[in-house]
């Protein structure tokens, strides 16, 4: 069989034709079972590794075009921690694609009854611009591993990377599964209007409830991959320097345009000027005495998204390191709010750039009720070694994950399912679990023909309820 996999030398690809004309073929290409051989889910997961190692400088450099994104964080986030993903795919897809035996009851014996893993048809692939080419590559790499056709729409808001994915991204992989849509919400609303198997979306709340409106037409099942505001709760007990350091570390990665990153943090409040000493000097020892020199920090998107990043400063709080900011770059320096205003949008709107609030707290029983009181984030990160502390937040709080003495390295995890929960998000991908969300566990059950007990068929006798009364105890 030939997986018809195009080599880089075919090209770029110009796909012609209608939104609804493009998606009809990829479900043309589905429903002739074309996606569902093992070799060529395996091909297209090679094909995406190709692409990312094959164009390495090429993703680099287009990520610094549209986020000024420093070499290795676009390498750690965009590229190699996407090719971790894609092998660990490929490692467990043999086994992930084979029935699993469950039991059968007493009832229904004797008879097998299996898990039959089913592809869900297309797939909508809609990834955010923060990471446009980790958020692009990755679901996608889940739903071709499944066994699925994929319609990629790019993110405008990173149009040299969107470009860059249009012109190379098919070449690596199956021309007729898989396709690549250039454009902003207009392009996004005709895709919506399409019948799929499954969408994916990862952004904000506000397009996220519009995805999920579309979807209901059809009820096409959806992941929302969202956002929130991610709290930090720092301890009594906990090495502060340490604390600072990943905390500020998790807040300024890509110019704090992650929907991981901590947005705010509740420190205990024998330890909070310590913190805030601590996180300043964090700030000199990262970016030198003037960060806006410094080829480490990221820059934000667009104008639009400086301007709401700078607004979120103005009344919200002190000011203890950080402030300055440069439009014509779209420079934001490292920012620390001190004790903002609770009702400040700083304290109530996502942040998405290099700010990061401090609040004091009594103890963790405040820190849990503040948690509580607001809504599911799509993190929370706690610095203690207190396991008391541990539990407290882990059976109090609700959040997409959790993760202990340092922030977002679960995201680097395989093994961990990564989602949201309420606000931030549902459903899970990443690693392993991306087959099980573009996958459609059918049950089936093989009977034989014999025995075949009366008991089953009319009249229903006295005899006949007594029993089944007795085998349903």
């Amino acid at each position: 069989m030939t997986v018809g996999i195009a080599g880089p030398q075919n090209g770029s690809v110009t796909r012609i034709g209608s939104c609804a004309d493009r998606v009809s073929a990829l479900w043309q290409t589905f429903d002739s079972g074309r996606t569902r051989p093992l070799r060529w889910r395996l091909a297209q997961l090679d094909g995406l590794t190709a692409f990312l190692r094959d164009n390495e400088r090429d993703i680099l450099d287009a990520l610094f075009t549209d986020l000024g994104k420093p070499e290795f964080e676009g390498f750690a986030s965009d590229v190699g921690a996407v090719i971790l993903e894609i092998k660990t795919l490929r490692k467990n897809l043999p086994r992930q694609l084979r029935p699993r035996r469950v039991r059968t009851p007493l009832t229904s014996r004797p008879a097998r009854s299996y898990l039959y893993p089913e592809p869900l048809g297309v797939v909508l692939v809609t990834p955010a611009w923060n990471y446009p080419v980790g958020l692009a590559v990755l679901p996608a790499a889940g739903a071709l591993a499944a066994g699925n056709a994929v319609a990629l729409k790019t993110s405008e808001v990173a149009p040299t990377t969107a470009s860059l994915m249009m012109a190379l991204l098919p070449n690596y992989l199956d021309r007729q599964a898989f396709d690549v849509f250039l454009g902003g919400p207009e392009v996004a609303e005709e895709l919506l209007q399409e019948r799929y198997g499954h969408i994916h979306y990862t952004g904000n709340s506000r397009v996220g409830r519009s995805v999920m409106r579309a979807a209901s037409a059809t009820l096409t099942p959806v992941t929302l991959e969202l956002g929130g505001k991610n709290p930090v709760y720092v301890h009594r007990d906990a090495d502060i320097a340490t604390a600072a350091r990943r905390i500020m570390w998790g807040r300024m990665f890509n110019a704090g345009q992650t929907c991981l990153s901590p947005d705010y943090v509740l420190a205990h409040r024998s330890i909070k000027r310590q913190l805030l000493a601590e996180m300043k000097k964090w700030i000199a020892e990262a970016y030198g005495s003037d960060p806006q020199v410094s080829p480490d920090l990221a820059r934000i998107v667009n104008d639009r998204h400086f301007d709401r990043v700078i607004a979120l400063l103005d009344g919200a709080g002190e000011i203890v390191a950080g402030g300055k900011f440069e439009r014509a770059t779209r420079y934001v320096a490292p920012t620390i709010v001190d004790e903002p205003d609770l009702e400040h949008p700083l304290m109530t709107e996502e942040i998405f750039g290099p700010i990061i609030a401090v609040l004091g707290v009594d103890d963790p029983a405040e820190a849990v009720a503040f948690v509580a009181a607001r809504a599911q984030p799509l993190s929370a990160y706690v610095f203690t070694g207190d396991d008391d502390v541990v539990a407290m937040f882990t059976e109090r709080t609700s959040s997409g994950s959790l993760v202990i003495n340092h922030v977002f390295m679960h995201a680097f995890n395989a093994n961990l399912p990564f989602g949201g929960v309420g606000e931030s998000g549902m459903g899970t991908y990443t690693g392993k679990h991306s087959f099980d969300c573009f996958t459609h566990w059918k049950p089936l059950m093989r009977i034989g023909l014999k025995p075949d007990p009366p008991i089953l068929y009319p009249p229903y006798s006295r005899w006949k309820s007594v029993v089944t009364h007795l085998m349903f105890r």
